[in-house]
């Protein structure tokens, strides 16, 4: 007995060793996995909800960030974006007491990440469709319309001239702008077309790039309607017409991969003689091509 209880140890004991050794050394295998991502070209924009509260006339708002994302899976280019000024004002708003008939737009700059300078993402300036004191027409052939361009509390006095069929998005349309900051005077009230190009027109609009670095407009481009009530002031609106003027660019022209951002800072420049109230909402719009 005790023989054979000796030899049911050994195997007890051989088998505890077998399934130790089992135990301690694992088997593995591998499945291979193949995941393709669809093509998909995608932005976002964040937030999507901007808001300035009682911003003093004559001044400035405070800087808020938006961020355009690239959330699809293909590099993006060709980044512009307009704000729908010319669809929410459609009318001549002055003289109204009515906020509402001003379109927030029109007070809407901002500037893109490689170039420290605020535009305008499209404002709107009316003839002023009476005469202006002390205005001096002389540089301009056929002077037809004229205004002032109002930058928070400064103020420029500009004016128009008809083309060769009496609009301003003919050939010979001229638009013209005063440097200094308007007082009222003659020296203040004599707009030039000095460095200003008439780059074409369409059915709608005349484009001028204003290229004279002491004008309050240099680098802009104004798009004056074609009956020369009034004119569109911008920088990175890149639809088709609006970029006939050179100085028409893109936010950003070159890839922005996937999950990249590229971040506009924006701002309200708020003119005097507006109406307190809430200005007609605003829409900003981006573009981007995949």
């Amino acid at each position: 007995m005790l023989k054979k209880a000796l030899s049911l140890l050994v195997i007890f004991t051989t088998l505890l060793t077998i399934f130790s050794i089992a135990k301690t050394q694992p088997v593995s295998d591998t499945a291979t996995i193949n995941i393709t991502i669809q093509a998909v070209a995608q932005i976002t924009v964040w937030p999507d909800f901007l808001s300035w509260v009682n911003v003093e006339p004559g001044k400035a708002g405070d800087t808020k960030l938006l961020d355009i994302i690239n959330t699809g899976s293909i590099n993006v280019t060709q980044i512009y974006a307009y704000v729908d000024t010319l669809e929410d004002e459609t009318q001549r708003p002055y003289g109204s007491a009515n906020a509402t008939n001003y379109a927030a737009g029109g007070v809407i700059v901002f500037k893109n990440e490689t170039y420290n300078k605020f535009f305008f993402a499209g404002r709107i300036e009316w003839n002023w469709t009476e005469d202006i004191s002390n205005l001096n027409k002389n540089n301009v052939n056929s002077p037809v319309a004229w205004g002032f361009f109002k930058n928070t509390s400064f103020e420029y006095v500009w004016l128009l001239g008809n083309g060769t069929n009496g609009y301003c998005n003919n050939t010979g349309a001229q638009f013209a702008i005063e440097d200094d900051v308007d007082n009222g005077t003659a020296e203040t009230r004599t707009p030039e077309t000095t460095s200003i190009s008439f780059d074409g027109g369409d059915a709608n609009f005349g484009y001028f790039s204003i290229n004279r670095a002491s004008s309050p407009l240099y680098e802009s481009c104004v798009a004056a309607y074609y009956d020369c009530s009034k004119i569109y002031i911008y920088k990175y609106d890149k639809r088709s017409g609006f970029s006939t003027c050179l100085n028409s660019r893109y936010i950003q022209q070159t890839s922005l991969p996937p999950s990249d951002v590229h971040t506009l800072t924006l701002n309200v420049y708020i003119p005097y003689g507006i109406p307190n109230g809430n200005l007609n909402l605003a829409t900003l719009t981006v573009y981007a091509t995949g």
